[in-house]
């Protein structure tokens, strides 16, 4: 069976959390929606808050690295 782009660039959580305590560096994009990101106490400290809305990739961002988006 063969994999679609989507399956083929998705990480488990399990493998991020273990690339990101070796020292890997990172950048993570927060795309939860207004409520689910104004109603929870966890913000990962130095994700980028993006809103789905507004998606569009910034020629700023490290392409040197890993990016997660959750």
């Amino acid at each position: 069976m063969t994999k679609s782009v989507a399956e083929e660039l998705r990480i488990r959580a399990d493998e991020i959390k273990a690339r990101f305590q070796a020292g890997e560096p990172i950048t993570f994009l927060d795309v939860r929606n207004d409520k689910a990101w104004g109603g929870s106490a966890n913000k990962m400290p130095g994700a980028i808050r993006i809103r789905m809305a507004d998606w569009r990739i910034d020629p700023s961002w490290p392409k040197d690295r890993l990016t997660v988006a959750y």
